[in-house]
């Protein structure tokens, strides 16, 4: 929460005041709002709210006391006010402590900010709240669009003003860490006064969250948004450490987020005007104060026309509103003449219609999904009367806009809502075309706004896989480019003409035939007229370049790795990590049952010498697994987490002909996954997968297929790494030599050799054994006179140690007398096979 760091610790305050910020003796006197900036000739005003246990200047104020929202933004942004405010937050205080609910809070503080606007009541705001201060905003707003337009419209005046909210570790659907403040408010009862009031509503899956943040999403629809959540873990009570608000909910599904490298108490707190997470908020407060007089005065407009109309006075003609445009097609547009056509198929339906013709292309994103639905409509838009375009990323946008599609109709319809709309296209009207694009977020249940009438037909893209039940027979999965197409978009991006493909073919398949990184790499080289040297440049600097923004004149409004942001982070935390084990394996056909047998194995490598069992080191390891994965195996949890990304479009599946299930991922998804990690966290992952494969990997007899599946993620691990030790080296040496890799099996056969005569000597049977492996494995290879060499050491060893009628040394003889006769050594190999 707020500063649950402080109510943790028990030290109420101790965090939130930097060494500057001399606090009242009285908090009753931190109570209400305060001008930090009264800004030149300001044209918005900044209204922060600061969270639990906080307080107005101390929430906001670093440790070297610099009050970024005094001392920063006044040099970047002179023509802004800014205003803090202050409530009883507390949950324990010596002197009192508030019952206000939340509802009562936000009503206060709509109160408060109302008196302080009355002489500029039309001037935009953009607010900026903390943890439980964006809770206490939310309800604001909710309460301000519940004021009908004939009220005194002091509140509704705050509601058309606000133009943009920054929400700051704000816990939508609630905090695991409410817990642990009441308990130690029961504890610290005897001596302070505690309240409960608020913290009982901030759990997790909350009703009165719920209920609030059901509301804000039809009131806040005209609102600029952006949700920053926290990177690191908060101190806590006894040393440790917590998340407190989590990305899942300090989120809301298709809404703007952003990272910033803080813990949550510390996200708000700015030392210095140079620091990454400043320049980050700053950036975004930059972004919307651009375009806030205008699209405020726009909002004032519809405003009054509204007012007008309770009046009974007659709508101007700047109250007709048109209808939402379609998005533009790309002048680099490639024809996917199959798509093309699979979605003529679906949605040209001539013959008697009993179900409304749908179709839903599916995909991860980037892939092209909208640019294809696009382009199929501005081909047939003459088949229809009329195309009713719909932003599908959030519920508040998709409301927006079917209730814009009813109100274009005319004047009657002025104050249609959306489900006027969808009864609309269900009752009088004939021919339509409904377009929801971006319906992206597992949340959205698109059944209320889709019509049934057969007179009519729809189309949806869609990141969400589950959204094929929308029209199970309509689906279509939008994948990877075909080969040329990819080639055809490249040029065309960057504007070249190369008299061979093969460079260019290079590109395309490191980027995995993706349009949306394609499209970047084309506007890259379209800059540096440099095809030629792309891929060095793309392999040294990857994640910056999929990172970046695209340019103008490109219809993709985020960079390839922007677009697997909201997927990858919209999965419940055991999927992300799902997916950082499969980030090393190999990207396609990786199977199933992989998971599966090593579960059952317990994850643990088989000891394939006696005296060389797995190293302890191994243990660590195996229990993340099972924390991930499970202590044993469980099909339908471990589907769960399948589930979770195969809905997100991260993971495709498959089946072969013996009905064996594979798992595929886009290798851009892969490195998307790495590239967001450290180092250290990327060895440890790695280190996981080889652990999970070491538990599935076991000595097989005859059909070698098990260990043909498991080989190329097998060929994902280092080398070094597989070598590390001798346990692991033999396990997966049984990988190798069933399916007749015998180079690799030297390498690794060689690095054990030397490992076991340092430990167990040149003559024990454990290096005896590795050195008959070894020589087999060098025959193999085809070098014989090395291989012959080395076999008759072994067997010499084996006759010393064993004598001549031991198995071991009548292998070694059996063996030998195969490469001597390989050789053209007939006569010694005859006589070597008959002893």
């Amino acid at each position: 929460m707020g500063h649950l760091l402080s109510s943790l610790k028990g030290h109420v305050g101790s965090s939130q005041a930097g060494p500057s910020i001399s606090q009242s003796k009285s908090k009753k006197n931190d109570l209400g709002f305060v001008e930090l900036v009264p800004g030149v000739a300001p044209t918005v005003d900044i209204v922060a709210i600061h969270g639990l246990d906080g307080h107005r200047m101390g929430a906001w104020t670093a440790e070297n006391g610099t009050l970024w929202l005094r001392d920063l933004l006044p040099g970047e942004l002179p023509n802004v006010r800014v205003l803090t405010y202050g409530y009883d937050a507390d949950t324990r205080n010596r002197e009192c402590v508030s019952t206000q609910t939340i509802y009562l809070h936000a009503e206060a503080f709509l109160r408060d900010l109302s008196r302080e606007r009355e002489d500029s009541p039309r001037r935009p705001i953009i607010f900026v709240a903390h943890s439980l201060g964006g809770i206490i905003l939310k309800q604001a707003i909710n309460i301000c669009n519940a004021q009908p337009f004939d009220s005194d419209n002091s509140f509704r005046d705050i509601l058309v003003s606000t133009h943009a909210v920054l929400f700051f570790g704000t816990p939508h659907s609630g905090t695991d860490g409410v817990g642990l403040v009441q308990l130690v408010n029961r504890i610290m009862s005897m001596f302070l006064e505690t309240n409960n009031t608020v913290l009982k509503h901030l759990k997790t899956n909350s009703e009165e969250l719920y209920n609030i943040q059901k509301s804000f999403i039809s009131a806040s629809g005209k609102l600029n948004s952006i949700f920053f959540y926290e990177e690191r873990e908060t101190p806590i009570a006894g040393g440790q450490k917590k998340l407190l608000v989590p990305y899942h909910s300090a989120t809301i599904a298709g809404e703007a987020a952003e990272v910033l490298h803080a813990d949550h108490c510390q996200m708000v707190k700015f030392t210095e005007e140079n620091t990454e997470n400043f320049r980050k908020v700053l950036s975004h407060l930059k972004k919307r104060l651009k375009n806030a007089s205008e699209a405020v005065a726009a909002k004032w407009v519809v405003e009054d026309n509204h007012r007008n109309v309770e009046r009974g006075e007659v709508p101007t003609p700047s109250s007709i509103v048109l209808p939402k445009p379609l998005p533009t097609v790309s002048r680099n547009f490639i024809e996917r003449e199959e798509i093309h056509a699979r979605i003529s198929q679906r949605l040209l339906v001539t013959d008697e219609k009993r179900q409304q013709p749908r179709c839903i292309l599916h995909g991860m994103g980037g892939s092209g999904k909208t640019q294809l639905a696009v382009n199929w409509i501005r081909r047939h838009e003459n088949s229809f009367t009329r195309i009713i375009a719909v932003d599908g990323s959030s519920q508040a946008r998709l409301e927006i806009d079917l209730e814009r599609s009813i109100r274009s109709v005319g004047l009657e319809y002025s104050k249609a809502t959306w489900s006027d709309a969808v009864a609309y296209m269900d009752g009088k009207e004939r021919g339509w075309l409904l377009f929801i694009d971006n319906a992206d977020s597992p949340d959205l249940d698109l059944a209320p706004y889709l019509p049934n009438s057969v007179h009519g037909a729809t189309i949806i893209t869609t990141r969400n896989k589950e959204c094929r039940g929308y029209a199970p027979d309509g689906a279509i999965q939008v994948g990877n480019l075909l080969e040329s197409e990819a080639v055809a978009l490249l040029h065309k991006v960057a504007e070249v003409a190369p008299a061979s493909n093969d460079k260019s073919v290079e590109i395309v398949k490191e980027l995995g035939m993706m349009a949306l990184a394609i499209t970047q790499a084309g506007a890259y080289i379209l800059r540096t007229r440099r095809l030629d040297t792309y891929l060095e440049t793309f392999r040294c600097h990857r994640h910056r370049l999929l990172r970046e923004k695209p340019g103008k004149g490109i219809n993709y409004s985020s960079s390839t790795y922007a677009a697997f942001d909201m997927s990858f982070h919209q999965l419940p935390t055991d999927s992300q990590k799902f997916m950082r084990i499969c980030a090393f394996l190999h990207h396609s056909l990786i199977p199933a049952a992989l998971f599966e047998q090593s579960a059952i194995s317990g994850f643990t490598a088989y000891t394939a010498l006696k005296n060389c069992p797995p190293p302890e080191s191994d243990q660590p390891i195996i229990e993340q697994l099972k924390r991930i994965l499970g202590d044993t195996w469980d099909e339908v949890s471990y589907q769960g987490l399948v589930d979770s990304a195969a809905y997100a479009s991260l993971v495709t599946i498959s089946i072969d002909k013996s009905e064996d299930v594979f798992y595929s991922i886009h290798p851009l998804i892969q490195t998307y996954i790495q590239d967001g990690f450290t180092k250290d966290e990327n060895e440890d992952y790695m280190r996981m997968t080889e652990q999970l494969l070491l538990g599935a990997i076991r000595p097989i007899e005859g059909n070698n297929a098990w260990h043909r599946q498991l080989l190329p993620h097998v060929n994902c691990i280092p080398l070094s790494l597989q070598a590390a030790s001798i346990s692991h080296a033999l396990t997966f040496n049984e990988v190798y030599e069933t399916t007749g890799n015998w180079k690799v099996c030297r390498e690794l056969l060689e690095c054990v050799l030397h490992d076991i005569q340092r430990v167990h000597g040149s003559k024990s049977n454990e290096a005896m054994r590795v050195m008959h492996q070894l020589a087999l494995a060098i025959a193999h290879s085809g070098q014989l006179d090395e291989a012959e060499i080395m076999q008759r050491e072994v067997l010499k060893l084996f006759l010393d140690i064993h004598g001549r009628h031991h198995p071991d040394t009548i292998m070694a003889m059996s063996n030998l007398a195969v490469t001597l006769h390989d050789r053209g050594q007939l006569e010694e190999a005859e006589t070597m096979q008959l002893e």
